[in-house]
C-alpha cells in the first residue's frame, strides 16, 4: 500500500470514528417497525414490475407493534401513545385490505380454473 492509500485509509478511519448517531427514540423506533410492516405489505420490483408481499411478516411485525403498545400502556408520553395508536390503526387497515385483495385475487384464478376446466372437459 502507498503512502497516499494509507493516507486516505487513515482519513477515512478518522471521519466514521467522529460520525455520531442520533439517539434512539421510542417514537424512531417505532416508525422502523412501521416501515418495515409496509414494505412487507407490498412494493412494486423495479425490475418484474410485479408487487411482493410477504404477509406473514407484515402481520408479525404488526403485531409486535402491537405488543409494544400494550406492553408500555401507561409509560408513553401523550404523543407516543398517540403515533401508535395511529399507525397501529392504519397498518392494520391496509393489512385487512391487502388480506381481501389477495383472497379476491385467488377466488378469481379459482373461478377461471373451473371455468377453463369445465371447457376443456365439454370439448372433449
Amino acid at each position: 500500500m502507498t503512502q497516499e492509500n494509507e493516507k486516505i485509509t487513515e482519513e477515512k478511519k478518522e471521519k466514521s470514528e467522529t460520525y455520531e448517531l442520533p439517539p434512539v427514540t421510542f417514537e424512531d423506533f417505532i416508525l422502523n417497525l412501521y416501515n418495515i410492516a409496509l414494505i412487507n405489505l407490498g412494493y412494486r420490483d423495479p425490475e418484474s414490475g410485479k408487487v411482493v408481499r410477504n404477509l406473514p411478516m407484515a402481520k408479525h411485525t404488526i403485531d409486535t407493534i402491537g405488543m409494544l403498545e400494550e406492553k408500555t400502556k401507561g409509560n408513553l408520553t401523550p404523543s407516543e401513545s398517540n403515533m401508535i395508536e395511529n399507525l397501529l390503526y392504519e397498518l392494520r387497515m391496509n393489512y385487512l385490505r391487502i388480506l381481501n385483495i389477495s383472497q379476491n385475487e385467488l377466488n378469481l384464478e379459482d373461478t377461471q380454473k373451473e371455468q377453463n376446466n369445465s371447457q376443456s372437459q365439454s370439448g372433449n
